[in-house]
């Protein structure tokens, strides 16, 4: 019988997520200084070289600041971070979303597919289309079938994401993607909250925008679906 190899997370990683899902919760804040690597050395069992690395990792994805000759402080990644910090974000999943911070991933999905839609409006073919229906005839294909928010859910974030793709814009459907793990919640929460003949409507509604070139109305109507949602769930990840 074969067996799969189990990767372990170094003490190094460990160490590293535990800082960070500190500060993402709120428990260490900006400007909170961490006691020194000797001491956390101590207080955790790991080893003081682990540490170290660690903090350095921290330091370049935006979650520390370390001042020489003072201390390591918790930075405001927020206002400080950069590609490596988002990329940190994107990589903690559910855990990362709170309701404002769904609100901010909404406006900027919003954001995304809007343009998308406005550039699919305005240069589509009848093969785009084509697919776009086949699209909402799987819709359509699962009445009745009992299917779970979360592949309710899957199929409406390939909708999106398809949309995207249409566009021609690579770099629209490479942000969408980065953003898959993170939203997967969110897309299972706007199934769950609109129901397979909700998104059924709305992407049928979608199709004939982008069919008659309509796409700043499409951008409208996608953006105060989404709104809708956020402001009427009360989401709780």
């Amino acid at each position: 019988m074969a067996f799969e190899k189990i990767s372990v997370p170094s003490a190094k990683e460990c160490f590293f997520e535990s800082i960070k899902a500190k500060i993402l919760s709120g428990e260490l804040r900006p400007g909170e200084k961490l006691p020194s690597e000797r001491e956390l050395a101590e207080s955790t069992g790991i080893n003081k070289s682990a540490i170290h690395l660690a903090i350095k990792d921290l330091e370049r994805t935006g979650f520390l600041s370390i001042v020489p000759r003072h201390g390591t402080y918790v930075a405001d990644y927020v206002t400080s971070g950069n590609y490596d910090t988002l990329h940190e974000l994107l990589r903690s999943g559910e855990s990362y979303l709170t309701r404002q911070r769904t609100v901010a991933l909404v406006e900027t999905r919003n954001a995304i597919e809007g343009g998308a839609l406005i550039r699919l409006a305005n240069s589509h073919t009848e093969d785009d289309i084509r697919v776009l229906e086949e699209h909402v005839e799987r819709f359509r294909a699962s009445r009745g079938k009992g299917l779970s928010d979360v592949r309710l859910g899957e199929m409406t974030k390939d909708f999106h994401y398809l949309i995207c793709k249409l566009s021609g814009n690579e770099v629209f459907i490479l942000i969408m993607n980065s953003f898959a793990e993170i939203s997967r919640g969110l897309w299972r929460h706007c199934a769950g909250h609109w129901g397979l003949e909700g998104l059924i409507e709305q992407s049928e509604h979608i199709v004939e925008l982008i069919r008659s070139g309509r796409g700043l109305d499409a951008q409208v109507y996608i953006t105060d679906k989404f709104n809708e949602f956020v402001r009427d769930c009360g989401i709780v990840f």
